[in-house]
């Protein structure tokens, strides 16, 4: 989830100072919105189109990156509903998308309002189906998926500190870990605790965005804790970066991760982390929110995708980084 508009206009006069220098990443606008439509998230799919939920709309939009003019377009609109924040593939074509009425002050929902839907994208008109709704959250944000649990899709709650399991095919709605590393702190970030998440086999890794860490939990394939939670990074004491966001992982276990207000950084799985796109007075980046790497024969994963809030621009942006 993002620190909505009212927030960030604040933040973009922060001047931002990192220990690392950039890396020389090659790097293009997709596509940029011209209607104030801030981007929370974004998937890719088989065919190398990308899926974009915005916590304003409560749509998700689909894109062709490779397109001579790339343009978004609604796939699917969600009812009673005001926005939408996790995505996440649950089987081909098939997406979990969370949608609900959210307020943009605040970085809030309206409680009981938060649901999980599938949504079929791989027919001709696309298939939404509510899964289950959370009436106790006021937060669900990142989804992801778990190996080894098909059917089952992974949901930070950025309110309670907590990780929820939610079946796709029973609704079944399981409080999997909360934990005080998860809580968020009111001093930074609207408060907002574990954020974005991403799984590597068992590993489950996240960004707690108001306590500025990015850390890890084991899970088993029955979707049991095994441990305790470990923390990998941190943004760097002193610096003028806020917060980290969403995230992608790439094969060998790095993890690309949006950090605002303005930089793309990479974290090795040892800890170690230097800026790839941002930082050193470039503000190109417009508070990033999310990243995913291509697919399919054209994208392929040499390219990430990035999407951004578009604070103090037009609109969300959606940047393609070659790397």
């Amino acid at each position: 989830m993002p620190f909505f508009p009212a927030v960030l206009l604040a933040l973009l006069a922060i001047p931002l100072i990192f220990a690392s220098t950039s890396s020389s990443s090659n790097y293009h606008t997709v596509y940029q919105f011209e209607d104030g439509t801030f981007l929370e998230n974004i998937a890719v799919r088989s065919n190398g189109d990308l899926l974009l939920t915005s916590p304003v709309k409560p749509i998700v939009y689909t894109l062709n990156p490779h397109s001579l003019y790339p343009s978004p377009s609604i796939i699917f609109e969600f009812p009673n509903a005001t926005g939408t924040t996790g995505i996440a593939e649950v089987y081909p074509d098939v997406f979990a998308v969370v949608a609900g009425v959210l307020n943009p002050q605040n970085a809030t929902t309206e409680k009981g309002s938060l649901c999980l839907w599938t949504v079929d994208v791989g027919h001709h008109e696309p298939v939404g189906k509510k899964v289950a709704c959370v009436p106790e959250s006021t937060g669900l944000n990142g989804a992801t998926t778990l190996a080894g649990a098909p059917g089952t899709v992974l949901v930070s709650n950025s309110r309670l500190g907590g990780i929820y399991s939610i079946n796709v095919h029973t609704g079944e709605v399981v409080l999997v870990v909360q934990d005080s590393l998860l809580e968020g702190t009111p001093e930074n970030a609207l408060g907002l605790g574990i954020n974005g998440l991403r799984t590597h086999g068992h590993t489950v890794y996240f960004a707690n965005s108001s306590k500025t860490f990015f850390g890890s939990i084991q899970l088993t394939s029955t979707v049991q804790t095994v441990g305790s939670i470990k923390t990998i990074a941190t943004v760097p004491d002193g610096s003028n970066f806020t917060a980290y966001d969403d995230f992608a992982l790439d094969g060998k276990g790095n993890a690309w991760i949006t950090l605002h207000s303005h930089a793309l950084v990479v974290v090795t799985p040892s800890g170690e982390q230097r800026i790839v796109l941002g930082g050193d007075g470039n503000t190109f980046l417009a508070d990033p929110t999310s990243a995913a790497f291509g697919r399919g024969a054209k994208g392929g994963k040499e390219t990430l995708y990035v999407v951004t809030g578009g604070i103090g621009i037009s609109g969300g942006q959606i940047i393609a980084v070659d790397y």
